[in-house]
């Protein structure tokens, strides 16, 4: 049997040399290991390759709604409740008795109740003092035709204040066949009824075609008689022979009835205010005479100074 071979000493194995530049050529595309080559086990303390990360999704269509509705979610529910807060307080300030009316307060009457004009307004103690229409109560009493203004107010808890102005009749004014008030103004504002002030003054001469087709030409001929009336009231004998009527011809002349003898003053046209100063000193020289005179002619515009009388 033949001996074994010796094996040669043992000695490290020197690494390859580098080639030059420090550089090592990696293998060709066509290199294949040896199959003898070792394997090399993995090293635990390597990295591994980060994994690509992975694509994220989209969001769904149904969270994109939801998140979209809530801030209108949110203000629905605001909304909601700001409603259901503001129908609690209606319903308590419309219900509780604390504002229940009590007490309707009228100023600036007269010709009228404090009762007649709250119920003009349709005001009534125990109403819901909110449930009032203040203009529709305000429009109601304008209707009556002695009230000029009005107001209605509310005063919280329980009260409503009513301020009016009357209107103020300053003559009766004959058109036709009817007999009207009129304001200073001139202004017709209501037939004369029952109840009514009887100790006006009366004027006469108009038509009702005349007040009807010239409105405005009426109410100023009706001024003109009122001014008339307060002169003969500052410079007349109105002490002893009150004015009664004036009578407006169709021709611009006018006639006044004065005294409770009816004594007649022809006054022609217009400038009336010496006219009234001679009928004075005219009226006052008969009276002095214990005559009785039935018409006073002072409607010589030609010679003002010669003033007829007609005795009775």
């Amino acid at each position: 049997m033949a001996e074994p071979k010796s094996l040669p000493a043992n000695r490290r194995v020197r690494a390859p040399s580098m080639p030059p530049g420090g550089v090592i050529d990696a293998p060709g595309e066509d290199y294949e290991p040896p199959e003898d080559a070792p394997i090399a086990a993995p090293d635990r303390n390597a990295r591994k390759p980060a994994s690509k990360p992975k694509a994220q999704r989209g969001p769904s269509v149904l969270s994109a709604i939801v998140r979209r509705a809530q801030p209108i979610v949110g203000l629905l529910v605001v909304v909601a409740a700001s409603i259901a807060v503001a129908w609690g307080i209606r319903h308590h300030v419309m219900t509780s008795p604390r504002f229940a009316v009590r007490t309707v307060r009228v100023e600036g009457t007269v010709k009228r109740s404090s009762e007649q004009i709250a119920a003009a307004a349709g005001l009534k103690i125990g109403n819901n003092i909110f449930s009032i229409d203040l203009e529709s109560a305000r429009v109601r009493i304008l209707q009556d035709p002695w009230i000029e203004k009005a107001m209605v107010r509310r005063k919280l808890p329980s009260t409503i204040t009513v301020e009016v102005t009357e209107r103020e009749a300053s003559a009766a004014v004959v058109v036709g066949t009817e007999i009207y008030l009129c304001t200073h103004d001139g202004e017709l504002f209501k037939t004369i009824e029952p109840g009514d002030p009887s100790n006006l003054v009366v004027i006469t001469g108009l038509t009702s075609e005349q007040v009807s087709d010239d409105r405005p030409g009426s109410v100023k001929r009706i001024r003109a008689a009122l001014d008339l009336m307060m002169d003969y009231e500052q410079r007349g004998p109105s002490k002893r022979l009150a004015l009664e009527e004036i009578n407006l011809a169709q021709d611009g002349t006018v006639r006044l009835v004065v005294g409770k003898e009816a004594v007649t003053l022809e006054m022609g046209q217009s400038p009336f205010r010496q006219k009234i100063l001679r009928a004075a000193q005219v009226l006052q020289e008969v009276d002095r005479r214990h005559a009785q005179p039935s018409v006073v002619f002072l409607d010589n515009d030609a010679h003002p100074e010669r003033v007829v009388v007609r005795m009775r």
